[in-house]
């Protein structure tokens, strides 16, 4: 098992046994050679810089994922003020698809984050694209055939198998951090950049919320970063963005789930049908995580043309990366890391009926992973009402 700042994890009989743990023991960190990541990525953007024409020469744009969470805004901005004020290029952030959970709202609004609308930038104003807290192969993300990726920052591992060299010049991906704003510290601690009240804030929230508080998944660098952003943020606006108003969908959701989400034996599976808002998914799973008994959470739901699945575990079950390969069965995609996993399926026909094909699929496969973790021939545990 993988050693987490609160001591080694064992896990529990009822863990499925046969489940591989790809995290376990990997750490992947960027090789340049023997020169700092810094120095390396100036030394990429300069070279960029100098094949450019006059007219986009020194302007890059920062992507990240669609519907990005505190993590990816907090590491874009950390990116923009290390281009900005320690490389002295010009930057835009720009963002693809609408951020619904509250928190994640309260933190553009609360830090007035510059952010464009990565459909209304003409990409061709620039020389260069960095992705922040995601890859170039992962769908949930949105990548311009030109100008080409120069850098790539992320903790995730790809579910794809590496079968060769990465294209990108400058290709840091440390799946041993917990969140990505912390490497993006590193690289401004490094590069000797001051953090402003606002980039300090936003790096602190990436940190805190993909950590919990660093609960989860946090490495030393992570533990450094989060008490050092902390100390030069702004503090009155981190607590507002930590406890935002919640929205009457969001209850509506909260008895939903409530009325739908069956406990079978360690694992609680709640699948919504259609929601408002695909956060709602996401913040299920972490609400459930919590109810006693329960090791794991598969949740779901239909938004749009996608159904949005989230899954979850506790700290001494185990990784959530291998259960949402099982749960997903080669079905869209997914990613994740530590505790947290979460995945996408396309849907070309949104009606109920597809809707409910796909939850039965899921229903059917998470079942399968606790028979599979019994012993032989044994039967996943019958599914009750949470309020038996």
């Amino acid at each position: 098992m993988t050693e987490t700042s609160n001591g080694p994890m064992t896990a529990p009989a009822d863990r499925p046994k046969d489940l591989p743990s790809p995290d376990d023991g990997a750490v992947e960190t960027a090789r340049f050679q023997g020169t700092a990541p810094v120095e390396h990525l100036r030394g990429v953007l300069a070279a960029c810089c100098e094949a450019s024409v006059p007219g986009v020469r020194g302007r890059f744009l920062i992507l990240t994922h669609m519907g990005p969470d505190p993590d990816a805004l907090g590491a874009c901005e950390g990116l923009r003020l290390l281009l900005e004020q320690g490389f002295g290029h010009e930057c835009v952030v720009a963002t693809h698809g609408k951020v619904h959970r509250a928190e994640n709202v309260a933190l553009l609004e609360t830090l007035e984050l510059d952010l464009a609308e990565y459909d209304a930038t003409d990409v061709s104003a620039f020389c260069g694209v960095l992705l922040v807290d995601t890859q170039p192969s992962f769908r949930h993300t949105v990548v311009p055939a030109a100008p080409s990726v120069l850098a790539v920052f992320d903790h995730h591992r790809s579910p794809q198998t590496d079968d060769g060299a990465s294209e990108v010049p400058h290709e840091d991906v440390r799946i041993d951090l917990g969140a990505t704003s912390s490497m993006l510290f590193e690289y401004l601690r490094d590069a000797g950049v001051a953090l402003d009240l606002r980039t300090a804030s936003a790096l602190f929230c990436g940190i805190r919320y993909d950590t919990a508080d660093l609960s989860r998944n946090a490495s030393p660098l992570d533990e450094e970063a989060y008490i050092e952003t902390f100390k030069r943020g702004d503090r009155s606006k981190i607590a507002a963005i930590d406890n935002p108003p919640l929205s009457r969908s969001y209850y509506r959701h909260v008895a939903q789930a409530l009325t739908t989400a069956r406990q079978h034996g360690p694992l609680i599976i709640a699948l919504l049908g259609r929601v408002e808002n695909p956060e709602h998914v996401a913040e299920m799973a972490d609400f459930f995580l919590r109810m006693k008994g329960c090791s794991w959470v598969v949740a779901g739901g239909a938004f749009e043309d996608s159904y949005v699945l989230s899954l979850r575990t506790d700290y001494a079950f185990g990784k959530a990366y291998p259960l949402i390969e099982r749960v997903l069965a080669d079905e869209g995609s997914f990613g994740g890391h530590g505790h947290i996993a979460g995945g996408r399926i396309p849907m070309e026909d949104p009606g109920q009926s597809a809707i409910g094909s796909i939850e039965r699929r899921l229903l059917k496969n998470a079942l399968a992973v606790i028979s599979a973790s019994g012993e032989e021939g044994a039967e996943a545990p019958d599914g009750r009402r949470l309020d038996e």
